[in-house]
């Protein structure tokens, strides 16, 4: 006991250390942005080389994809931290996604080619579905049974909009070629595209027009992944920022980044609770894996 005590400790001060750092180093788009500083209320542990993680379900269950050499899609109860089981998946997962109803979504991005797994709540393989490209991403609509998942070569990309329930591709969205992260939004009307250089592309599923753009970083700084809150008011882009991690926060209304949060030296996605009072930071290294819980 004395030596999880320890552990634990190293691993909170860790953190709060990273924190510290991307605090500092936070880099606004405007002046009157404000950095603020947060600690995250738990950590929850993971896996190392965390590549993707679920957003936890009502009955808490979070699914997470890591690996290296080998890829296993791991079962976490978040309300204990405990995991609970674990599958073995393609060395080509890149993301992971679970429906409301329990279909659990693997996006596969191998060099030519891409499908998405459809998964039962146990992991059990139940159906794949070929897609256009490798998939970067998957994420679900807030109907909660739509799949939206963005998928590219180095010069073209798109959105496969993916039915749960039918299996099959519904309909096909362009992205810009560099899209690392996509989000519906509420109503699923259009889509938001975080690019490589911060832009953020908000486009229209119905015809795939852009019907805004706007820069969520500053320059230099590199898009990772970006999550909506459930009242579609706010958009959260996770950023590198020379090394350092941090998350703007967009006002959807105004299009403006109104804070910087910063978060932990390795996160790899943002995801918010389904109340929005939660963000859970992604972190994947190859030594360790957490998903660190902060207010929103």
């Amino acid at each position: 006991m004395a030596g999880l005590t320890r552990r634990t400790t190293v691993l909170i001060g860790l953190a709060v250390a990273a924190l510290s750092l991307s605090a500092c180093s936070a880099n606004a788009p405007a002046k009157e942005n404000a950095s603020v500083s947060k600690l995250p209320h738990r950590i929850l542990r993971a896996p190392g080389s965390l590549v993707s993680v679920a957003e936890p379900q009502a009955n808490g269950i979070m699914w997470m994809l890591a690996g290296k050499s080998s890829m296993g899609l791991f079962e976490m109860d978040s309300s204990t931290g405990s995991m609970k089981g674990s599958v073995s998946v393609s060395g080509d997962a890149r993301s992971v996604a679970e429906t409301s109803s329990g279909v659990i979504g693997v996006a596969l991005g191998g060099q030519r080619s891409g499908a998405l797994e459809l998964r039962s709540s146990a992991g059990k393989l139940t159906k794949t579905v070929a897609l256009p490209a490798p998939a970067r991403q998957v994420v679900v609509g807030s109907d909660g049974k739509t799949f939206y998942v963005l998928t590219g070569t180095p010069t073209t990309a798109s959105v496969s909009v993916v039915g749960s329930r039918a299996g099959r591709i519904l309909d096909t969205v362009p992205m810009p070629s560099d899209a690392v992260s996509i989000v519906p939004d509420v109503e699923q009307t259009t889509l938001y595209a975080l690019e490589r250089n911060g832009l953020v592309d908000q486009i229209d599923i119905t015809g795939g027009k852009v019907v805004a753009k706007f820069k969520a970083a500053s320059r230099g700084d590199v898009g990772e992944s970006i999550a909506l809150s459930p009242n579609g008011g706010t958009l959260y882009v996770l950023k590198d920022a020379a090394g350092t991690s941090n998350i703007a926060e967009v006002d959807t209304g105004t299009e403006a980044v109104t804070k910087v949060l910063p978060a932990p030296a390795g996160c790899v996605q943002v995801l918010v609770s389904s109340s929005g009072g939660q963000l859970y930071e992604v972190v994947g290294t190859a030594s360790y894996g957490n998903v660190q819980i902060f207010a929103a």
